[in-house]
């Protein structure tokens, strides 16, 4: 990590990956570096991200952000100390509702990010622009590659953000939808029938 490694040295751990294939190996793989993390007492809270990728046609049953925290669980991560944003479509997504919904209201400010396939500085700066400036983050020093829908996420954002007259304090204008049938409607902005 970027810094001296210190006991509840976070206020949380982002987790900028997802897939709704709970036995991908990339999900396992990133579960094992967020418990590990965890366990390390780096935090006491870890946050999995994801509905489910735009690109889906159908919901499949379960979050990203669902399925995730139940790999977590079974490597003994408390669900208490679990958190899931179940909003996004994409990585712009993953970050724009994580700071709506949890760390603007829960005040965690100071992040560790795992986030696959930013391996490059300018790559990670480009996702910490797309943060409110009150954030410091700070990034794995190992970082696992990529699915091929995250990687097709980090090059949307690299696409993006090369607009000039793309504005990172306004990521919802730029939110991709899920488009998934059979969507929860807890999972919407849509009123229940």
């Amino acid at each position: 990590m970027d810094e001296p490694t210190m006991m509840g040295a976070y206020d949380a751990v982002l987790i900028l990956a997802g897939d709704a294939d709970r036995t991908a190996p990339s999900l396992t793989q990133l579960a094992d570096q967020a418990a590990e993390t965890f366990h390390a007492g780096l935090t006491s809270s870890l946050i999995t991200t994801g509905c489910c990728h735009h690109i889906l046609d159908l919901f499949p049953g379960r979050t990203e952000a669902q399925c995730l925290r139940d790999l977590l669980i079974e490597r003994d991560v408390p669900s208490s100390n679990l958190f899931t944003e179940e909003r996004s479509a994409d990585l712009l997504g993953r970050i724009h509702y994580a700071q709506q919904q949890l760390l603007l209201p829960c005040a965690w400010h100071h992040l560790l990010l795992l986030c696959p396939g930013a391996h490059s500085d300018a790559l990670q700066g480009v996702i910490k622009s797309c943060f409110d400036n009150t954030f410091s983050i700070h990034w794995q020093d190992h970082c696992l590659e990529p699915s091929q829908n995250q990687q097709a996420d980090l090059a949307d954002l690299v696409r993006l953000t090369e607009n000039p007259t793309f504005d990172p304090s306004r990521l919802q204008d730029v939110l991709k939808p899920v488009k998934a049938r059979g969507l929860p409607t807890s999972l919407t902005d849509q009123p229940s029938p």
